[in-house]
């Protein structure tokens, strides 16, 4: 028999968090959610009327540090830290650049982080901004994948040597960024 539980949209995204720090998004079901709880998993749907709403809900947990800046903070922030926190973010919880990548299609929630990034710049600039909240986005995911794949593939057998460019994600991820950055400035786009 279940627990009555008193539900609320904060308890269900802890919980979800949980599940994804510990076993990643695949195992982020609407059931085990609700087993975590200890309640049914139509109660869930009170709150949140799909996995997506759901996963939508976790992205915004999961960026709360940058997305609650006021636009003082915004406009004090350079694109190069904005990008590097919310980088620092999704690498704090498993797979989080995958759960941030599907709320993506969330157009709202794409749209705040774009105009978070465009902040920074002299002017709006929706493309520059595009084009880093997806740099960011797919260097983390691969990053996580790859890390991931190293932890599975730790201790097995394999004759393919390790590729020293893989050796530091971070170190990689800056360079990227940097490119990115110096081509938006010949352009006239950054403070």
């Amino acid at each position: 028999m279940l627990a009555i539980v008193q539900l609320s949209k904060e308890s269900i995204i802890g919980a979800a968090v949980s599940i994804l720090s510990e076993f990643g998004l695949s195992d982020m079901t609407m059931r085990r959610v609700a087993k975590q709880l200890n309640v049914a998993p139509g109660a869930l749907y009170w709150h949140f009327k799909n996995k997506q709403e759901l996963i939508d809900a976790t992205s915004r947990h999961l960026l709360a540090p940058i997305l609650g800046r006021n636009d003082e903070q915004r406009a004090s922030i350079s694109a190069q830290e904005t990008c590097a926190e919310m980088r620092s973010l999704m690498m704090q919880t498993k797979d989080g650049a995958e759960v941030i990548s599907a709320a993506l299609s969330n157009q709202q929630l794409r749209q705040e982080l774009e105009s978070l990034i465009s902040d920074s710049f002299k002017e709006p600039n929706e493309i520059g901004a595009f084009t880093l909240l997806h740099f960011v986005v797919g260097a983390v995911l691969t990053e996580q994948t790859q890390l991931q794949m190293q932890k599975f593939t730790a201790g097995a057998e394999d004759d393919t040597q390790e590729n020293p460019a893989d050796a530091n994600f971070e170190e990689r991820f800056n360079q990227g960024l940097e490119i990115i950055l110096v081509g938006l400035d010949a352009l006239g786009h950054i403070r």
